[in-house]
């Protein structure tokens, strides 16, 4: 992850369990923002918020030129299901503000008819929505930013236009069985998985002890950032041949001993136990999962019971194009909740949260 983020796709600061958590390991977390517009935050940030340093505003403008005309460029030639829209049905209508938009997105949207109101346009939800994700792509990119997002939808999306639409039409869950001699060259996205990473009482500590706990652990902070790092950089080495296990376990077990410290560092916070997952994705050969001997629809412990990796779906680029998706950083979010990975997704029908993650994207480019 990047020392700096971009929390997305919303404006308002309106979960502040959420925020203080991603304060917790970010130096800055910036928001897009429209010039004039004023988020309605919650009240229980002000702390972290008057110091500054969290929901730094980014206006949109100078970047909605650009991604604009990338995003319309590309939008046919993308196959998402999620990427139609039916301009006759009044309830997929979201507000759009126009600051966000270019003038040849605006007219897009007027020539299909939909109405505006002062500096809000009344546009389809799916092409908005999936708009707002792109734009928020493209800015982290410019700004070395990660994306960090609650919202499986959002993270579906930027994930998608990170590998600029290249999944796979017939998506196959990464897997032993997928990653057979004939499919050595081909890639996948891949997922790093890191749990314990919040402290259950998140909700009841003040943003002042936030503050305290970013002035006075900061080195456990940027340790625990680098170690991370150093892990999802090793696993992205796109030659098989460079994919060494050995390499592999001992980063894990770096990020391991420094989640400990950075564990230990929070008693200043008197945290009362740990949980949260973050899912971060990463481009790979296809061996790559046959030689950790990776179970489709599953994920394996790396190490010890808190750091895992699992394959998500396969993908069309290049080489040379993963290559620059390493170099991008790929989009990443963490998720709040109290079950560990291992059982996650339930409700799905079984597999784990990697398993979720994989079925949202085949939603997004199937359904």
């Amino acid at each position: 992850m990047q020392k700096n983020a971009l929390y997305y796709p919303r404006i308002a600061l309106n979960n502040p369990a959420w925020i203080k958590a991603m304060a917790l390991f970010y130096d800055n977390i910036y928001r897009i923002v429209p010039d004039n517009v004023i988020p309605e935050d919650a009240e229980e940030l002000n702390a972290l918020l008057e110091e500054g340093s969290v929901g730094r505003m980014i206006d949109p403008a100078p970047y909605s030129r650009r991604a604009s005309e990338e995003f319309l460029s590309k939008i046919e030639n993308w196959n998402a299901a999620a990427l139609s829209f039916n301009a006759e049905d009044e309830r997929q209508i979201s507000r759009l503000h126009s600051d966000k938009t270019d003038e040849r997105v605006r007219e897009l949207f007027k020539e299909s008819g939909f109405q505006s109101e002062n500096s809000w346009m009344y546009v389809p939800t799916e092409i908005a929505s999936n708009y707002m994700l792109y734009l928020a792509r493209d800015i982290a990119q410019q700004n070395q930013l990660s994306l960090i997002t609650a919202d499986w939808g959002a993270w579906t999306g930027t994930s998608y236009f990170g590998v600029n639409g290249q999944i796979d039409d017939f998506i196959v869950n990464i897997g032993k069985d997928s990653c057979d001699g004939e499919n050595a060259e081909a890639f996948g996205l891949f997922s790093l998985l890191v749990s314990e990473l919040l402290p259950v009482n998140i909700s009841e500590i003040p943003s002042e002890k936030i503050l305290e706990f970013r002035d006075k652990r900061r080195p456990e902070i940027i340790q625990f950032r680098s170690s991370m790092n150093d892990l999802r950089a090793e696993l992205s080495k796109l030659d098989s041949q460079d994919v060494k296990i050995g390499a592999i376990q001992e980063k894990a077990k770096e990020l391991l001993r420094a989640q400990e410290q950075y564990k230990k560092s929070a008693d200043v916070l008197k945290a009362k136990g740990w949980f949260g997952v973050s899912l971060m994705g990463f481009p790979a050969p296809l061996i790559f999962g046959q030689l950790l001997s990776i179970p489709a629809a599953s994920s394996i412990a790396l190490g010890a019971t808190g750091l895992a990796i699992g394959g998500l779906f396969n993908i069309q680029n290049t080489k040379e194009e993963l290559r620059k998706l390493n170099e991008k950083n790929p989009a990443s979010f963490l998720v709040e909740m109290r079950s560990s990975f291992k059982n996650y997704t339930q409700r799905r029908g079984g597999g784990d949260m990697n398993f979720h993650a994989y079925n949202c994207m085949e939603e997004y480019v199937n359904d």
